[in-house]
């Protein structure tokens, strides 16, 4: 039987209509206008990235210094408005109905905090997966309730996935990008995109279809592509108005012909004028904040005379800002919190780093809050200014004071805080537990060694005739015990610059005598004088070479002749333990060291001390 033979008959198609034409043609010309807008917003897309590289590579710095100083500014003004507003509080005295209405306030506040009620309340239409802040359209949209939405998804899905490359590397680089386009619109709920993009590839659909359902379909295609070129074009104009594109166009008509370099000078500038207005105004806010503990007494005082006592423990506006920080909690490290064995560790490894003037700054907060009276150099940041430039001059890349105060640590604070009666205002500890890990941190010798050095810089400027040039002189308290002398020494040739007596409380460096002591910047020798126990300060050079013949003049030069006592030479001597010390033999460390009185001085120890303590009792009353 012969095969039955077979054809294939192609018919012959009717031609479209003018109008389908029509929508083919505008369609066609859409997509290149589309392809063009496509290619200039890449351009400059790309243009502006790489101007606003190079412009972040010249003047990035410079700029986020400069916003450093403004956020110093902002918060120094804040601390000196809160410290104004303190004051007027203060002068106006408490308002009648204070104690009652703070008495409600508190009562709200702690029904509030002991709420278990969540804020937004009971109900909230929260769907668990989905993402938060999305409206229940938007959930919808991405879930892909459209069923048309999702099958033109899976179909360019099937078109364009990277692995029917078949081996192309381009043409799946190609497939990637693409793929990429469709998953991004399907996420958005991009519609329009996805059409666009199946119109491009050849994934619109097939299938014969009727004139006017292909009319339909076109205009659907042109709306997609009209609309894409809308969005096309509004981001071309963003682009093209944007603060990267203004400095483009602004570099050529740059009066230095440098745009770059001009910008990075202009933001150094403000920078440095931020800085400097920062340090102006925390200058000042010393002085406002003891104003203001000095109009708070006063206050005080009249309520007292007034008969209101009960009304400053009542109503204290000063306690209650929400700016001050109390005071350092005191005793040893026991009661160490996480933080501050945090802030310990940090300080031991910045001392030993590369970056010791972190740990510098920690330390000269933690002074001027541990001592109680702030010496001059603390007091006033003019003069810290001075001290901290002296300090980093010999830590390579150390920042000045102001660049340092702009990137405080966060464990740092410019703040207010309450001392006894007195206000204090400026750089201390964000909060007063992390005392004890600066405590902690000085047990270790890194951070020891760092604070020697931070004190020793805190001394008044003085000239040293046997150095010839002029230091910054140590405190001594020479001699304390019957009597105390105080004394300025040279750290070089430990020379005593200056001495002198002090009455009353302690001001200036003297503050921070036992620190110096604990740290190792001082020495102290002890001695034994009959029932008086006197402790001798000096420099630890000093101490290491120390003699009793050196140790007997010192005794003789603070405690005897300035009281008029002139003993003959020999006629005191030292016992260390108990032998006696000969002249010559270094005074050990450790050992109990006693003042003793020879037949040469015709008197026994105990009726010396007695002669020197009548000396001194006359001296305190004339």
């Amino acid at each position: 039987m012969s095969p039955r033979s077979c054809a294939i008959v192609l018919r012959r198609r009717d031609p479209p209509s003018p109008q389908v034409l029509a929508a083919e043609l505008r369609l066609a010309g859409l997509l290149d206008e589309l392809a063009t807008l496509e290619v200039e917003v890449e351009t400059l897309a790309r243009e502006l990235a790489v101007f606003e590289a190079r412009y972040l590579e010249a003047t990035g710095e410079a700029f986020a210094d400069l916003d450093r100083a403004e956020r110093l500014v902002r918060r120094v003004r804040r601390v000196a408005d809160e410290v104004a507003r303190l004051h007027e509080l203060v002068r106006r005295g408490p308002p009648e109905e204070a104690r009652s209405a703070r008495r409600v306030k508190t009562a709200a506040a702690a029904r509030r905090s002991g709420s278990p009620r969540s804020p937004t309340g009971e109900g909230s239409p929260v769907k668990d997966d989905a993402p938060p802040g999305l409206e229940d359209e938007e959930v919808e949209l991405l879930g892909g309730g459209d069923s048309g939405f999702k099958a033109l998804y899976r179909r360019l899905a099937r078109l364009l996935h990277p692995d029917l490359a078949r081996g192309d590397e381009a043409e799946r680089a190609r497939r990637s990008e693409l793929m990429a386009r469709v998953n991004d619109g399907y996420r958005r709920g991009d519609r329009a995109a996805l059409e666009l993009l199946a119109e491009r590839v050849g994934a619109a659909g097939s299938g014969d279809v009727s004139e006017a359902e292909r009319l339909v379909h076109l205009a659907k295609r042109i709306a997609a592509v009209e609309a894409a070129r809308t969005r096309l074009a509004a981001q071309h104009a963003r682009l093209a108005a944007s603060q990267a594109a203004r400095l483009r166009a602004e570099a050529p008509r740059s009066a230095g012909g440098d745009f770059l370099a001009e910008a990075r000078a202009a933001a150094e500038e403000g920078g440095r004028a931020a800085r400097e207005e920062a340090l102006a105004r925390l200058g000042k806010l010393g002085m406002a904040a003891r104003a203001l503990g000095m109009a708070r007494r006063t206050t005080a005082a009249k309520q007292a005379a007034a008969g209101q006592r009960g009304t400053r423990r009542a109503w204290n506006p000063v306690a209650e800002s929400p700016l001050l920080r109390r005071q350092l909690a005191r005793g040893g490290q026991s009661g160490a919190t996480t933080a501050a064995r945090t802030l310990s560790c940090a300080l031991e490894k910045q001392a030993e780093g590369a970056a010791p003037w972190e740990a510098a700054l920690t330390l000269l907060a933690f002074l001027g809050e541990e001592v109680g009276c702030l010496p001059a150099p603390l007091a006033s940041l003019d003069e810290l200014a001075v001290r901290w430039d002296a300090l980093r001059a010999g830590w390579p890349g150390a920042p000045d004071l102001g660049r340092a105060l702009a990137t405080l640590p966060g464990h740092l604070v410019i703040g207010l805080r309450l001392r006894e009666d007195e206000v204090e205002a400026g750089l201390q500890l964000a909060s007063a537990d992390l005392a004890a890990g600066v405590r902690a941190a000085l047990e270790h010798e890194a951070a020891r060694g760092l604070a020697r050095r931070v004190v020793a810089a805190l001394g008044p400027r003085e000239r040293c005739v046997e150095c010839s040039g002029e230091v910054y002189a140590v405190h001594l308290l020479r001699v304390r015990g019957l009597d105390e002398v105080h004394g300025l020494a040279c750290p070089r040739c430990a020379a005593v610059l200056r001495s002198f007596l002090r009455y009353g409380e302690p001001q200036g460096l003297e503050v921070l005598s036992a620190l110096a002591v604990e740290i190792g910047l001082v020495a102290e020798q002890p001695v034994r004088f009959s029932g008086a126990r006197l402790a001798f300060q000096m420099l630890p050079a000093e101490r290491a070479r120390l003699t009793g013949r050196a140790l007997l003049r010192r005794f003789r030069g603070l405690c005897l002749e300035p009281h008029g006592l002139d003993l003959p030479r020999g006629a005191l001597g030292l016992r260390a333990g108990r032998a006696r010390l000969a002249p010559g033999a270094r005074v050990p460390e450790g050992v109990s060291v006693s003042v003793v009185a020879l037949p040469e001085a015709g008197m026994d120890v105990r009726e010396l001390l007695d002669v020197v303590r009548k000396k001194i009792e006359r001296r305190f009353r004339a």
